[in-house]
């Protein structure tokens, strides 16, 4: 278009009166057509992306009510499911081991409750109808049992099944099923498993809130009014609701920590090539400075623990080449060794709220019992490592997640981040200082400025070189104090209700920080709200906007589930669950 307007501008000189004006109009109707041409295209886009968002919910709905047709003539017992669902993860895997019960029964209980839980939380996109033969094939097969023989696992959305849109919550990626099998899922299909349903996802998966245009809104399990955290929210939902026991999802900025935390089950993120990415929805795979992680989500450690064995085996390093070899270390998880843990409750950022606080100081308390020495610490630069983590995580200013968004609905719970970056500049920045007078929190000016990006390729290379920076002050200060491992507030709050997240997003910084570092982290309930938490929110500073939000919107949370993260270095993911494991069993033990 440009280049035709460009030749008829240089016959100007040559032209005659009447035949400039012939020109001025061929030009001037070029640039309307172009231009409404656009406009058009744009709108009809958007109109088919409506339609297939429909058609998309119409066929999630019906599929749902055809499983749960199928399930009701199958005439299975109430007691026959709950005993089964409240099995533990080891009882369970002994009694299809020993055949007792077989992989069908397994994940017909799983299918009903699964679709209980989903009734008042919302948590499931797809139901995978695969798995009925699978699970036949299993019981078929019973003289060839692996680790994971008939145990159903849930899959977050993102994560590639042939024949299913992966989504990520966004239109753009609806009618383009996937052609191949995500590599975890293939391991996991080899050590036995079962992948029976899909789970819910933020727009985007930024966000720890928990809905799409496409799917809708997923509520916390413990109260369907509060969000189960994000982005692997729908995994977090229907696993601490009971109708998963083991689960996968993702992790960028605390994806798999946060749900953990909120919802009241436990999580493993690990290290950035420990387990394969390969077959995950490529939405934000450009950015390479702070790189998402799969990992494993579970009722319980044990589910953690034996996932990690079954994935971490030559078939998983041969599919994909550029994870690194490293097997399940079994001498590390099981190693008598006491240990030097840090821990803190306050990362300087925004305080984490007094049952947050208390979980990590009841853990410390457990851990020493055990003979470990536990050595407060104070995390480096929150603020500085915010910057860094926001800046490289949207170093193209927000413009990629802008464009495909562009004939998107928007989801309402990230309306108010993408008209941030839709602004101006100029605008964004006057903004920034507005919000800044008015919050009085210097977090959210940093939040607000790192927004903004890089302005050059110098610049990148730079924030780089300060991510190297950063990690490396990191390490001394852990090796300088003799650490073996960390532990830390599973996050700064609990489950708060809809919407409220993006008025909230400095509590992200307890889980930002291993993203950036690259250290592997593990989240565990390890109690609930009491009602003296409540009691002590006397003592929580209220000087800025957002810790009068936090009481706020905290100050009725009697019961929610509260987690607590496990932090090792890098690769040491097997130290990470040993803690975890070690903490669960005291928990167990005060409770019989």
């Amino acid at each position: 278009m440009d280049r035709v307007i460009r030749t008829l501008w240089k016959q100007w000189d040559s032209e005659s009166p009447k035949e400039k004006k012939i020109v001025i109009g061929v030009i001037a109707g070029s640039y309307l057509s172009y231009h409404a041409g656009k406009i058009l295209h744009h709108y009809y886009k958007k109109y088919e992306n409506n339609q297939k968002i429909r058609r998309k919910q119409e066929e999630c709905r019906e599929s749902k009510e055809k499983l749960e047709e199928f399930l009701m003539e199958k005439k299975i017992s109430k007691e026959a499911v709950q005993r089964i669902v409240s099995l533990s993860f080891e009882d369970l895997q002994t009694e299809l081991q020993s055949g007792k019960i077989t992989a069908v029964e397994v994940l017909h209980a799983y299918q009903i409750k699964a679709l209980e839980v989903d009734k008042f939380t919302n948590c499931i996109t797809e139901v995978i109808w695969e798995a009925e033969e699978i699970a036949l094939s299993r019981d078929l097969n019973a003289n060839k049992k692996g680790p994971l023989h008939g145990i159903p696992i849930s899959l977050k959305e993102s994560y590639m099944i042939p024949g299913y849109d992966c989504t990520a919550g966004l239109a753009f990626y609806l009618d383009k099923p996937a052609k191949r099998e995500n590599v975890l899922v293939q391991v996991l299909k080899q050590a036995g498993a079962v992948p029976f349903v899909r789970t819910n996802i933020p727009q985007g998966m930024m966000t720890c809130e928990c809905s799409n245009p496409i799917h809708g809104i997923t509520g916390n399990p413990h109260d369907p009014k509060r969000i189960p955290g994000g982005s692997s929210g729908g995994e977090g939902a229907l696993i601490a609701g009971g109708g998963s026991i083991l689960g996968f999802g993702s992790d960028i900025g605390g994806s798999l920590r946060i749900p953990a935390h909120m919802c009241g089950c436990c999580s493993l993120k690990p290290t950035v090539g420990r387990l394969s990415d390969e077959g995950q929805n490529d939405f934000g795979s450009g950015q390479t400075l702070v790189i998402a992680t799969t990992g494993p989500m579970a009722a319980e450690v044990d589910g953690l623990v034996s996932s990690m064995k079954c994935l971490l085996v030559p078939k998983m390093f041969n599919l994909d080449p550029a994870v690194s070899p490293v097997p399940f270390r079994n001498e590390l998880y099981e190693e008598k060794r006491k240990l030097n843990i840090g821990f803190y409750v306050d990362d300087g950022s925004l305080k984490s709220i007094p049952a947050c606080q208390r979980a990590v100081l009841e853990v410390k308390a457990m851990l020493e019992s055990q003979g470990h020495t536990l050595i407060p610490f104070e995390p480096i630069n929150i603020s500085k490592m915010s910057e860094l983590f926001i800046k490289a995580t949207f170093a193209d200013a927000g413009k990629s997640f802008v464009d495909i968004l562009s004939t998107d609905q928007v989801d309402p719970t990230i309306s108010n981040t993408v008209m941030a970056f839709k602004m101006p500049k100029w605008l964004y920045k006057i903004m920034v200082m507005v919000g800044r007078l008015l919050t009085k929190d210097h977090m959210m000016t940093v939040f607000g400025n790192s927004f903004l990006g890089v302005k050059s390729i110098t610049e990148y290379w730079d924030l780089a070189l300060l991510i190297e920076e950063y990690k490396t002050e990191f390490l001394k200060k852990w090796r300088d104090n003799k650490l073996d491992a960390m532990i830390c507030p599973g996050f700064a709050y609990t489950a708060i209700p809809h919407g409220t997240v993006q008025y909230l997003t400095t509590g992200v910084t307890y889980t930002f920080l291993y993203n950036l570092l690259n250290y592997p982290a593990g989240t565990l309930k390890v109690t609930n709200v009491k009602q003296q938490d409540i009691d002590n929110f006397k003592d929580y500073p209220s000087s800025t906007y957002t810790e009068k939000l936090v009481k706020e919107h905290c100050k009725d949370s009697v019961g929610l589930p509260v987690g607590v993260q496990f932090v090792g270095l890098p690769y040491q993911e097997e130290l990470v669950l040993r803690m975890m494991k070690a903490v669960e069993t005291s928990l167990k033990t005060e409770k019989s």
